[in-house]
């Protein structure tokens, strides 16, 4: 069975057929190749997959990050780390990373940042002399961020496949998904150094001031919701809902919102989710075939069989999971893998925060790897710039975002000692 699933889902994918579509068409050609598995078991699964209470935060985050597009606090942000950055050599640049950071910290989201951002950013990087390829490259390689840093709608998808502490989770998040912002910082300011990018004026500690007063209630969202979940005032599932009625109240009091703009935020948030909710449904019952055909216990004899090094099997798992970005969507290798997965972790003694954030941020990184990296395109389309151009570009961040996934494999305090810290 496990051939007929893998081989099936690979030739449809590479033939263009949509990937949700791919791995269900797949799962139900492995539930015909079997006599004594009904197709009854497709809706089941496809119940179970779903009917979990944390998915509700998942539209929710969704619809947070669309808010924030229309409602001002984009503009904020940029607005101070222009300022706080600006004048660095390439100062967009370092300003699109930490733009990216503080928006990962309310929306949770890559797409929304990738897309948020990068039609602001892009075109201005562009404007002020900065190649095409350079601008698309760092938009999509800092938008990783976004399902890394809490709040995070990809954690909660874990959170509800492992019964792990979401709360935990969001903290783990914490220091990885900074080091991976950092890493694209250095790579940017080496290639602005190269190629003499431009910087902003300074503009001096009065205006500094001025844009963190005006931004300040939107940088001050992620530490509301950290609080929130670590002091039990909110659970971590209300989490979005707490993201989007603080989005609401920033864009009125902003004046930038109103009725049309949040029709077509709840429209756009729509359709995001079912897209998300359909690629989980049809990964969860490929992926419960992967499981049902021992395809786990087949995993880890591979992996003893090559190396009894923990340290090596580690680092196949994360070479694993880069490889299959390439030609998968990273929610989809989530749902499919996180059951395979995590009892290989548990087996070879990993602890099980710190393989989630591992996971994770492995995940992200095929977000921005051709031929399928989501976020290199939506980076693409928002500044018509061709994927051609910015391919060969998007490597050299793919390489220095692949030494932070490392250090978080190899130095698990850096996912491990916040939530022991703050939980314990």
């Amino acid at each position: 069975m496990i051939p007929v699933l893998l081989i099936s889902m690979i030739v449809l994918a590479v033939i263009g057929m949509p990937l949700a579509f791919a791995m269900g068409i797949a799962a139900t050609l492995g539930i015909a190749a079997h006599d004594f598995l009904p197709f009854a078991l497709v809706p089941q699964r496809i119940m179970n997959a779903l009917d979990k209470f944390p998915f509700l935060a998942v539209p929710m985050f969704v619809l947070a990050g669309e808010l924030m597009n229309t409602s001002g606090i984009t503009d904020r942000i940029i607005r101070f780390c222009v300022a706080l950055v600006g004048h660095v050599r390439g100062g967009l640049a370092q300003v699109n990373v930490l733009a990216s950071i503080f928006f990962a910290g309310i929306s949770g989201s890559a797409t929304a940042d990738a897309a948020g951002l990068g039609k602001l950013l892009i075109p201005a990087m562009i404007k002020e002399g900065f190649d095409d390829d350079y601008s698309v490259a760092v938009t999509a390689a800092s938008s990783t961020v976004g399902p890394i840093i809490p709040p995070s709608g990809m954690l909660i998808i874990y959170a509800s496949m492992t019964n792990l502490s979401i709360g935990k989770l969001f903290l783990a998040g914490v220091f990885p998904g900074l080091l991976l912002g950092f890493s694209v910082m250095v790579l940017a300011y080496i290639y602005a150094v190269k190629r003499n990018y431009p910087r902003e004026p300074w503009q001096g500690l009065v205006e500094m001031w001025r844009a963190f007063k005006s931004a300040i209630f939107a940088l001050f969202a992620p530490f509301i919701i950290v609080f929130g979940i670590v002091s039990g005032v909110f659970t971590a599932t209300e989490t979005g809902t707490v993201v989007v009625f603080y989005a609401l109240a920033l864009g009125f009091a902003y004046g930038e919102l109103n009725a049309r703009k949040i029709y077509r935020a709840l429209q756009n948030a729509l359709e995001s989710t079912v897209v998300i909710l359909f690629i989980i449904a049809s990964a969860s019952i490929l992926g419960w075939l992967l499981a049902m055909g021992k395809f786990p216990i087949m995993l880890v004899d591979l992996l003893n069989a090559v190396t009894s090094d923990v340290n090596l099997m580690i680092f196949l798992i994360v070479i694993t999971l880069l490889i299959l970005g390439l030609v998968m969507d990273g929610m989809a290798i989530l749902v499919i893998l996180v059951p395979v997965l995590s009892p290989v972790a548990l087996a070879i003694g990993l602890d099980p925060i710190h393989f989630a954030i591992l996971m994770v941020v492995s995940v992200m990184l095929g977000g921005i790897t051709p031929p399928v990296g989501i976020l290199l395109y939506i980076s693409c389309q928002v500044s018509n710039v061709p994927l051609s151009r910015t391919t060969p570009m998007i490597w050299g961040f793919v390489f220095v975002m692949l030494v932070a996934v490392l250090m978080v494999a190899y130095f698990p305090p850096l996912a491990t000692w916040l939530p022991d810290v703050l939980f314990d």
